[in-house]
């Protein structure tokens, strides 16, 4: 999974235990972002949550960069 810039810059603020619980609060911080071009970084970076398994959420590792 390749992600943008913004998204890996979301995911590393929003990493959480599973991808489940990464998903909401990523869903939930939507709710606060009035930046357009940040929502759609978050948009995206949800919609590559929703088709990540949970191996492959637990492969990633966005303290190391590690993120591919």
């Amino acid at each position: 999974m390749t992600f943008t810039n913004e998204e890996r810059r979301l995911l590393i603020l929003y990493h959480s235990g599973s991808v489940i619980e990464t998903s909401d609060i990523v869903r939930d911080a939507l709710n606060d972002i009035t930046d357009s071009d940040e929502q759609a970084a978050a948009e995206g970076l949800l919609r590559k949550l929703e088709d990540m398994n949970d191996a492959e959420f637990a492969d990633l590792n966005p303290e190391s960069g590690v993120m591919e």
